[in-house]
């Protein structure tokens, strides 16, 4: 079930992109701004617990280029169930259109298991469906992260604010 929910949420997220990639001249990008900070809640799957939690995550995303559809930067996740699993990473996001921002990135998993502090390798990735209200970008989005002792899927929701 996990594998074809992986498989699935890879698919959909190529085949948003592939249908993008052709920019006409009466496009612009409405985001400008250097700096990205992100905020977002989800509902989190952890495949080897076989639970649902809630998660939390932030991230600071430095842009660059003249459109600025490429990013790098940094992100925290926090999944609270009942061993609260914590995540860091480097990120690097890419925006192939004005609505779809893109974060991949590795990074550390840590937290207290059976009395043990442990820190282990991990990989995190998103995509958000981003519009603007306001001023903020807010919209659906999906995300998976892997290390040696869980995968996890997660769908909720994402706001952000440049400057």
């Amino acid at each position: 079930m996990t594998r074809k929910l992986l498989l699935a949420s890879i698919m959909a997220i190529l085949s948003l992109t592939a249908f993008t990639q052709e920019e006409h001249a009466h496009e612009h990008r409405t985001d400008l701004h250097k700096n990205h900070f992100g905020i977002g809640i989800a509902a989190a799957h952890l495949s080897t617990e076989n639970v649902f939690a809630p998660g939390f995550h932030l991230h600071y995303i430095r842009q660059f280029g003249h459109e600025k559809q490429w990013g790098i930067g940094a992100g925290y996740e926090a999944i609270l169930d009942e061993h609260i699993h914590n995540g860091v990473n480097l990120l690097v996001n890419y925006r192939p259109v004005h609505f779809i921002s893109l974060n991949v990135g590795p990074g550390l998993v840590f937290g207290k298991h059976e009395s043990e502090f442990e820190v282990q390798p991990a990989f995190h990735t998103e995509a958000v469906f981003e519009f603007d209200v306001l001023g903020v970008h807010a919209g659906p989005m999906i995300g998976f992260g892997i290390d040696p002792e869980e995968t996890h899927f997660s769908v909720g929701i994402h706001a952000g604010l440049g400057f």
